[in-house]
């Protein structure tokens, strides 16, 4: 699973230049000012949940692993192995880490660390949508009670034991939730340090302490949202990976660098209680809409970025059986969705079309993603048949995005349910190599294309702009990005 993946990944990475290593000298780097969309609400990596703020969280703090193209590489730990179940992933400390105050930085750390993020009184938005799958850490998030698979046998080692396997748990441990926080102050463990904050920007300086120092190139970053005159217009968008997602990203700026990400837009058929309860009726308006193509071609259900997308993805053909009596539907969608609202006013555009396949459309708009979420439940609203809603993938695999659709997950906007599909979900997750576990993903999809809870209508790319002369911007399709190989010629 790991060695070709990783280095697969190392070659993968965005990286637009990059600048010869040498030890830096305190005075050695450019200083940098940076747009982000809007600043952090807090920097504690427990509690960040929005793209800006996870990216800032990630500067300023190091986890045992870190993103890297379509995967992670070594940050804090130096390796890792798991047991022959997949139930025991074993991570081994670099000798000598330090926080930015000089004080060691140990498996106890960590192991304190989640224990908190995943405390009650925390209500950390990660830790309930990453850390469930620790022996333990369901009931500990809920009561603050009870033990937890996290140990430290050693100053060097963390043990981390699962309640079923889950092969990407390298990837999920590089989410700022899983870093290690000092028990008292503002030390920290990242590339950069903290220098100041007010509520026009942040500061951040080169952290001496990191293990990783020779590879920080920017002495500063000057961080906050004016645009005009800095160095870098960072990424857009504002949506986090791992929740319902809406595209939040503003306009591309002139000139600027397109990347790919890993959310998928998803067009939900309702199918308990409305007109698409039948499956044939499902199936006519899927039929429809993909040959109205919605201003583009067909997307797909995997993002093209996402590892083994070629092999999980399914392109036989929607077809068309029989239509059903005339459908009148509602479409809830939020606008500020950016592509969402392109999509509705595609759908708009498109009605005289969708009258003459006796398909009427009625739009519900609603101004935010809490209030989508709200009409779209599950259970949806009544007189919600249709539901605009997407979702960002926080690990690279497709497993992420398919389960959606079980019957018991809390995102099945459709309230589809096929049992034999959630027997294969399990089969899935427990098949630790990516070959095998990408052919069993194929055969969840096709499920999906015959039973059609949803189809794709489209795959968001984000988008960041340079100066001149300014090189080593790193984008991972996760959503996180890397500053500290940034410099100015």
């Amino acid at each position: 699973m790991a060695t070709a993946r990783r280095l697969a990944a190392l070659a993968g990475v965005l990286a637009l230049a990059a600048c010869g290593s040498s030890a830096p000298k305190p005075h050695d780097g450019p200083v940098l000012r940076l747009a982000l969309p809007l600043l952090p609400g807090t920097l504690d990596p427990a509690k960040v949940d929005d793209l800006p703020s996870l990216n800032v969280s990630h500067e300023l703090y190091a986890g045992l692993t870190r993103f890297s193209g379509t995967d992670v590489e070594p940050d804090l730990a130096t390796s890792w192995e798991t047991s022959d179940d997949g139930l025991v992933w074993t991570f081994h400390l670099r000798k000598g880490i330090r926080w930015s105050n000089d004080a060691p930085i140990t498996a106890e750390d960590f192991r304190r660390s989640w224990l908190r993020a995943l405390s009650p009184p925390l209500h950390s938005s990660y830790a309930r949508a990453e850390m469930q799958n620790i022996a333990g850490a369901r009931r500990y998030r809920v009561t603050g009670k009870g033990s937890i698979g996290v140990e430290a046998p050693d100053e060097r080692t963390l043990r981390v034991t699962l309640g079923h396997p889950v092969p990407w748990l390298d990837e999920q441990v590089a989410w700022p939730v899983f870093f290690p926080v000092p028990k008292s102050g503002t030390a920290t463990s990242g590339p950069f340090r903290l220098a100041s904050r007010s509520a026009e920007r942040l500061v951040l300086e080169r952290n001496f302490n990191y293990w990783n120092v020779d590879a920080v190139k920017p002495r500063r970053l000057v961080l906050g949202t004016a645009t005009k005159g800095a160095a870098a217009i960072l990424p857009r968008g504002l949506a986090a990976p791992g929740f319902p997602w809406i595209d939040t990203a503003g306009p591309a700026p002139a000139g600027s660098h397109a990347v790919p990400t890993l959310a998928t837009g998803l067009l939900w058929f309702v199918t308990q209680g409305t007109p698409l309860a039948d499956l044939g009726a499902r199936q006519y308006v899927a039929w429809v809409l993909t040959h109205l193509k919605l201003g583009g071609p067909a997307p797909v259900l995997i993002p093209p970025a996402m590892p083994g997308a070629e092999t999980v993805n399914s392109h036989r053909p929607v077809l068309l059986r029989s239509a059903p009596p005339p459908l009148r539907l509602n479409l809830a969608y939020a606008t500020s969705d950016r592509r969402g609202s392109r999509i509705a006013a595609e759908l708009r555009r498109s009605e005289p079309e969708l009258r003459s396949y006796d398909i009427e459309l009625a739009f519900h708009s609603v101004p935010s993603l809490a209030e989508l979420n709200r009409l779209a439940g599950p259970p949806a609203q009544p007189g919600v048949d249709v539901v605009l809603l997407g979702w960002s993938s926080e690990f690279f695999d497709a497993y992420n995005l398919l389960d959606l659709f079980p019957c018991g997950s809390a995102f099945n906007v459709a309230q589809w349910c096929n049992r034999s599909y959630d027997r294969l979900m399990m089969q899935a997750v427990r098949t630790l190599d990516d070959g095998q576990r990408w052919l069993l993903e194929r055969k969840l999809v096709e499920k999906l294309h015959d039973g059609v809870p949803a189809i794709p209508v489209y795959t968001a790319r984000d988008h960041f702009s340079l100066a001149a002369g300014v090189t080593g911007f790193s984008w991972s399709p996760i959503g996180i990005y890397e500053l500290m190989g940034m410099t100015r010629s």
